[in-house]
């Protein structure tokens, strides 16, 4: 039998009647922000609607590579079958979902701060629909803790309709980084509707998880103040380099010959890639692309690095915008590569330090900074592998945490998790990437010991703090807060953050970094990843 869906019905000041689901907390799924005039055109924010908004289910998502959910769940080592409700479109995916807490008397709260989520997926896979995305357990425990909010999950275009571009589609007005550009026009729809939902436009907290972090820290470009603070969770636009022009032209050249399209010209090939059925379209083409934002000079007209992010003179627009910023790290954020790039290992223990050395120099400096993560070619590959997951761990996501702390410090809270994954798999017993969000949005509680269920109910009751714009701690700038290891000690734990160790991180990087530069670190990392 098929489950009875109580309706609420809203209406909107201007949108007119939406239906949604009712509950102590109210959702509205699916709502459509902007649409596609094709595949690969600008958003355009949707102002039309019909007289009655049907939404009381989840809408369609872009096109994940097969097995995305899987991998996902390998990732967080969890076990869920893939959500029989997920459809996707090539056109019709540019929609998100509202959660909304309930007064004491059935009302919509009003006014409220709004929390909007973007996913994260390496750019190419996930959805703001996904099961251990859903937000009624986090709204509804906002409410309860007495901050209640209203939560938001986007869902954008990923991989090559998102992010492929080149000089042959530019130049026939096809823009690149339409990932970016529909979560920007997610925001100004935001902006334009969220107060006849009962949010507040001008109290917006934007907050990424892995290449969603990313995503967000980019919009901190945007001359437009598109949210007012920022929660960045396992990623940052430090995890990694906007591409240039001839990275995306070699993505574009790989589709094109994909397709048989090598000999065709111009105004052909833009034909086939507007008009071939996407599900034709996602089986020819490689799914091992590495699509990337692009610097663009218009969305991103300049890279984000560690030295313009540590200069608090620097021109990033979000400065003059952006009034509070949350960034973490988990211990052992690094886990996702020894699945997403297991291949590295063949050979790692020459490969990887030949590499540091000839990018960074053979210096005493180099030599103490390859010791600390066991790189060296006298150890076996697993061994040096493991090490580099350390250091991946340390520059990719540690390194940007203190270059935000020390740039952006007067409105920066700093947080370490390190709460264990308690599940089985490659790294249980770590604090792993993805976990913090498992424990944060409150949805694998029946799962978790009680102390971590505790732990992820008080990491809430910070975010929620944080999204009312009050200090989710100590006042910025002056301490770390550390999230665990709860089942041996306190659930939370504020300390100076001045020394790594106290927050159980390493200080190779940061003792590497009085001689050799932040950014000709992760170059060179960067360096080992591009490797063949």
């Amino acid at each position: 039998m098929a489950e009875v869906v109580q309706v609420f019905q809203l209406q909107h000041p201007l949108l007119g009647c939406i239906n949604g689901t009712d509950g102590d907390v109210v959702a509205f799924r699916g709502i459509q922000y902007a649409t596609l005039e094709n595949r690969l055109a600008e958003a355009v924010i949707k102002d039309s609607y019909p007289k009655t908004i049907d939404a009381t289910k989840y809408g369609p998502i872009s096109p994940n590579p097969p097995g995305s959910f899987q991998l996902e769940m390998k990732l967080m080592q969890q076990t869920q079958p893939d959500p029989d409700y997920l459809t996707s479109s090539d056109i019709e995916a540019l929609n998100l979902n509202i959660w909304i807490p309930k007064g004491r008397e059935g009302q919509l709260l009003q006014n409220l701060p709004v929390y909007v989520f973007i996913h994260g997926g390496g750019f190419i896979s996930g959805s703001g629909n996904s099961p251990h995305y859903d937000l009624t357990r986090l709204v509804k425990l906002s409410a309860a803790k007495g901050t209640p909010i209203i939560g938001v999950t986007v869902n954008y275009r990923l991989g090559l309709l998102g992010l492929l571009t080149s000089q042959e589609l530019r130049d026939a007005d096809f823009k690149a980084n339409n990932q970016l550009r529909d979560q920007r026009a997610a925001f100004q729809w935001l902006k334009k509707y969220i107060e006849g939902f009962g949010g507040d436009p001008e109290n917006i907290t934007a907050s990424g998880e892995s290449t969603g972090g990313v995503c967000t820290g980019l919009h901190l470009l945007s001359q437009e103040s598109l949210f007012n603070r920022a929660y960045l969770t396992g990623g940052s636009p430090l995890l990694m380099q906007v591409a240039g022009l001839e990275e995306h032209e070699n993505h574009y050249r790989q589709v094109i010959e994909a397709l048989g399209l090598a000999a065709a010209t111009p105004e052909e090939r833009i034909f086939a890639l507007l008009g071939t059925p996407y599900d034709e379209l996602f089986t020819r083409v490689p799914m091992n692309i590495a699509y990337r934002p692009m610097l663009d000079g218009d969305v991103v007209p300049f890279a984000m690095n560690h030295g313009n992010v540590q200069d608090k003179e620097s021109k990033i627009p979000g400065r003059r915008w952006l009034n509070g910023l949350v960034i973490g790290d988990c211990q052992f954020d690094a886990s996702s590569l020894a699945i997403l790039a297991g291949f590295k290992k063949s050979n790692i223990a020459k490969k990887f330090p030949d590499i540091m050395r000839a990018r960074l120099g053979d210096s005493a400096t180099t030599e103490r900074l390859l010791a600390a993560y066991d790189a060296d070619a006298s150890n076996d590959d697993e061994t040096v592998f493991t090490g580099f997951l350390r250091f991946s761990t340390d520059i990719g996501y540690y390194a940007a945490t203190c270059s935000f702390a020390q740039g952006w410090a007067p409105i920066t809270h700093t947080f370490a998790f390190n709460e264990p994954n308690p599940w089985s798999g490659m790294f249980q017993g770590h604090a792993t990437h993805v976990f913090d969000i498992a424990m944060l949005f409150q949805n694998f509680q029946t799962d978790l010991p009680a102390a971590q269920v505790e732990a992820g109910r008080q990491m809430a009751a910070d975010l929620f703090l944080f999204v009312h714009g009050r200090p989710p701690w100590v006042t910025a700038g002056k301490g770390t807060m550390v999230y665990g290891p709860s089942v041996v000690g306190p659930v939370r734990n504020v300390v100076s953050g001045r020394l790594p160790e106290e927050a159980g991180r390493r200080r190779a990087i940061i003792d590497a970094s009085d001689a050799i530069t932040v950014d000709e670190i992760a170059a060179a990392h960067a360096a080992f990843m591009a490797s063949a």
